[in-house]
């Protein structure tokens, strides 16, 4: 019913009118109209409900992408039939999805708290900053870039000399061409000639950020420092202040203007990530597929350059194709032809050799007769129409980035399609379950289970026993990298595998049998594996990021609630839980927030799972040192819980329990103290005497007897939790170890510094060990064992350990966490002691200042630091007054500062 004449006549539908989703919806209608049928008849022929195809016709919305025939099958109802119009449909289909796609996003509501250094709105990620230089060992010799690679390293070499070059490096050019290839082989080239160096994946504002806030903390960058400053601001200042050659690649900047422009800058205005550095001593590499002028613009910088990155010629791809599929695949002139045919495209050329060398293992008789086994018979398969396959490209109009990937995705279908000729029909499946899971290395021998993947609707007809031979053969194909890490068998999946695999018509298609099955691999692997316990750290370490995956999954469909959303948010809110008891509190932070945002629309406010992560953000709070935040949130959670669960629930004792925690080291003690004995008296009648909550409650109440200065009774209470929890839980668990550790510095309180130091130095040998060394806790006993030395006069030897120890703390937990302001506060007064009054003064100064803005002016340990500080600037003014006599020790009152954590 198109009229394919010409547009002229605006009553007769014509798709190539189309521009905007309006558009869409009028030719739409007009299309209805002319077919002479309702809207309620050709919502029954099409099988599509009569409100949703109310919607298209008004322009309000475009047809899903699932079912992939749904456009088809309502122009087919309004009796459009000739191909030639339902291409034009389909073309103006794509032409308004891509530019809604780019068109600003709603905005999401923000948490009540955006994640540490992360804008509202932007999805926390991970990243590492190590430059894959692996990679290099599994691909083809870089060719047909000599001259590149020769300018780059004469930058990156030169870069502390001659200022006046360009400071900012972009490879620019189609998905797919090397540019990623060629910046690895400038960061190998640079590192063999002891050139600092790193690599940061770029595809999106959030990814920059990850890696930005990553190299700040390399260079050096404390906690608070990064709260409060500019982010872009800060990492330049630090490059600025290298004195030696360094390299920074940021790498796939989809998206350069959002990805790398601030708020109220342009990309190149040298507000942003890029900047004319003219005093730095290194070189900034970028790759993009994106070289537009609009881009980079017409007169762009002298201290930028950009450089395209082409195909490679015929030869140099005949040499890739030789290379990889050998010399039976053809001879070098027929490899040319190949290689012209593939366009010289590096990851096609790549792929179609790997192909060919697995194609001539398979017995004639086992093979299809349409089965390229030489370069000669690809050619002409895509001659056949594989090579409309090959590079279909979207319609007119799409960004060069989709085209790109069209293209190399059917590089990979033409290889699973080999490997399904071999009889491995689980590989296509596989590959997909795999995309489905996080980007870090998956450790596939710990994940993976044949019955559980055979079972699963997505590998219907699939054996168990052919899983892993699917895997190998993956491996051998290139679409999966199979090594060794650490301990661990682990596989990685090329980010653009992973992508385009993810988002295949299957995988969408289905993505409640892809959501189940991810969350069915992932919960029996970490179903016993407590994420408190750090005997279980080291599975969670390879784990999390693919606990986390399934709630991404569901992401990629904003407002439905599929079966599994509980088991996949249990799942993510666990491996938060891992990162909090870890230590890892800002990663921790930036899951929980995760989870929690993906809660909103799905789950209601007091849904069990919702308060659940609420508590844990709280606890997150709690130990970053936030106590007045922690304070809000346990008490907003304890109400919901209060009046969800009711006042003798376990989890509502809980959240009763850390909050008494809380006000206690904020100084409420009054308030504190009364819930303590609460939850005490609870458990107690809930759990019994010996249940670890109960010891943990009892625990707390001798907490409040030494906060009370009763150190004697504390001292009782502190040996009979101990004698408990070392029967119940063991010697070595973690909370055993804390009531250890209070028990000692009551102890010296009391004066009892012989057992004390002893006992102090084999708690921290034993944290170490089960902890980590840079683990809070850690820090904690290290911190009591300096005092201990100097309360008992071996001010120098504790003045060693104290020195590093402030010094972690800082990089650890920030300038003004509590245990930071009492390792800075011990400091102090060694300085004093040792004759440093100066030093001291100033220490002191500052800390007061930081326990009156995080403590508040009328906590105890304020006015301590206040009393103390005082005490030393009146010494200071005895000494300088000759013939005073002795004089009152500034802080004669030795009892220690503590912070329980």
């Amino acid at each position: 019913m198109t009229d394919r004449r010409g547009p002229e006549d605006p009553t007769r539908p014509d798709p190539r009118r189309v521009a905007t989703r309006q558009d869409f919806g009028r030719e739409l209608t007009l299309t209805r109209q002319a077919s002479g049928l309702s809207v309620r008849q050709v919502a029954k022929a099409a099988g599509v409900p009569v409100s949703t195809l109310g919607g298209y016709f008004a322009g309000t919305h475009l047809p899903a992408l699932q079912p992939p025939d749904l456009l088809d099958r309502i122009l087919v109802a309004a009796k459009v039939t000739d191909p030639a119009a339902l291409e034009d449909w389909r073309r103006a289909y794509w032409r308004v999805r891509h530019g809604a796609s780019r068109a600003p996003a709603a905005e999401p509501q923000a948490p009540d708290r955006a994640p540490l250094y992360t804008a509202a709105g932007v999805t926390p990620v991970a990243v590492s900053i190590r430059p894959p230089l692996e990679r290099l060992g599994g691909e083809p010799s870089v060719r047909g870039r000599d001259r590149l690679l020769d300018a780059l390293a004469r930058a990156a070499l030169t870069s502390g000399h001659a200022h006046e070059a360009p400071r900012i490096h972009v490879l620019h050019g189609l998905g797919g061409c090397g540019k990623s290839t060629v910046a690895l082989a400038a960061v190998r080239h640079a590192t063999a000639s002891g050139i600092r160096t790193w690599w940061i994946p770029a595809e999106d504002a959030a990814t920059v950020t990850a890696g930005m806030l990553a190299l700040a903390v390399e260079l050096g960058a404390s906690p608070d420092r990064l709260r409060v400053g500019s982010l872009p601001d800060i990492v330049w200042r630090l490059l600025d202040e290298l004195d030696e050659p360094w390299l920074l690649v940021m790498d796939d900047v989809d998206d350069p203007t959002a990805a790398l422009a601030v708020t109220g800058s342009g990309l190149t205005d040298g507000a942003g990530w890029l900047r004319p550095a003219r005093r730095t001593t290194g070189t900034l590499l970028l790759t993009t597929r994106d070289g537009s002028a609009t881009t980079w613009g017409r007169r762009r910088p002298d201290w930028l350059r950009l450089h395209r990155i082409g195909v490679l010629a015929p030869e140099y791809g005949a040499d890739v194709l030789l290379e990889l599929a050998g010399p039976r695949a053809g001879d070098p002139a027929e490899a040319r032809a190949l290689s012209a045919r593939l366009g010289g495209l590096p990851l096609a050329l790549a792929f179609a050799g790997r192909y060919l060398a697995e194609s001539q293992d398979i017995p004639p008789g086992l093979a299809s007769p349409g089965l390229p086994r030489d370069f000669h018979g690809y050619r002409e398969a895509l001659n056949r129409g594989l090579h409309d396959e090959l590079f279909a490209l979207p319609p007119d109009g799409a960004p060069a980035a989709r085209r790109a990937h069209a293209a190399v995705g059917r590089a990979w279908e033409l290889s699973l399609d080999l490997l399904a000729e071999r009889g491995f029909a689980g590989a296509r499946p596989l590959l997909q379950t795999l995309s489905c899971l996080g980007q870090a290395p998956i450790p596939y021998e710990l994940l993976l289970r044949a019955d559980l993947l055979a079972a699963a609707p997505p590998f219907a007809g699939v054996q168990a026993r052919g899983i892993w031979d699917s895997l190998r053969a993956l491996d051998g194909l290139g679409l999966v990298t199979l090594s060794h890490s650490g301990t661990a068998q682990t596989l990685t999946l090329h980010p653009l595998v992973r992508d385009m695999s993810r988002r295949h018509p299957q995988v969408l298609g289905h993505l409640d049998d892809y959501l189940a099955l991810t969350t069915a691999l992932l919960t029996p692997v970490v179903e016993g594996a407590d994420p408190k316990a750090p005997s279980t750290w080291e599975r969670w370490r390879l784990l999390a990021d693919h606990c986390a995956a399934p709630l991404d999954l569901i992401g990629d469909r904003p407002g439905e609630t599929p079966v599994p959303f509980p088991a996949a948010l249990r799942l993510a809110n666990r491996a938060a839980n891992y990162l909090r008891a870890a230590g890892h509190l800002a990663q921790a932070e930036a899951a929980g927030l995760r989870s929690l945002a993906a809660t909103r629309h799905r789950l209601p406010d007091g849904h069990p799972l919702v308060l659940g992560i609420r508590h844990d953000l709280a606890r997150t709070a709690y130990d970053q040192g936030r106590l007045a935040a922690a304070d809000t949130l346990f008490r907003e959670v304890l109400a919901s819980r209060l009046a969800v669960l009711g006042p003798e629930h376990p989890d509502t004792l809980t959240t009763q329990h850390y909050l008494a925690r809380t006000l206690r080291n904020r100084g409420l003690l009054d308030e504190a103290e009364a819930l303590f004995a609460a939850t005490l008296r609870a458990r107690t009648a809930l759990l019994g005497e010996r249940h670890p909550d109960t010891l943990t409650s009892r625990n707390g109440v001798a907490d409040m007897l030494r906060a009370r200065d009763r150190f004697a009774e504390a001292l009782t209470a502190y040996k009979s939790v101990l004698a408990l929890r070392t029967q119940v839980l063991g010697e070595r668990h973690p909370a055993t170890l804390v009531t250890g550790q209070y028990l000692a510095e009551v102890r010296q309180e009391l004066d009892q510094p012989g057992a004390t130091e002893a006992e102090l130095r084999r708690l921290a040998a034993i944290n170490q060990e089960v902890r980590g060394a840079d683990h809070p806790r850690t820090l904690a006993v290290r911190q009591s064992l300096v005092e201990a030395l100097h309360d008992t006069g071996r001010a120098s030897e504790a003045q060693a350990l104290a020195l590093p120890l402030v010094a972690a703390c800082r990089r650890l937990l920030g300038e003004a966490h509590p245990a930071t302001l009492r390792a800075r506060y011990r400091l102090a007064l060694l300085c004093s002691d040792l004759g440093a009054s100066d030093d001291a003064e100033r220490e002191l100064q500052a800390v007061v200042i930081d326990r009156q803005r995080v403590l508040g002016p009328h906590h105890p340990h304020t006015r301590m630091s206040q009393a103390t500080l005082a005490a030393i600037r009146q010494q200071a003014e005895g000494r300088a007054s000759a013939g005073r006599g002795d004089h009152t020790h500034p802080h004669s009152d030795r009892r220690t500062d503590s912070t329980h954590v």
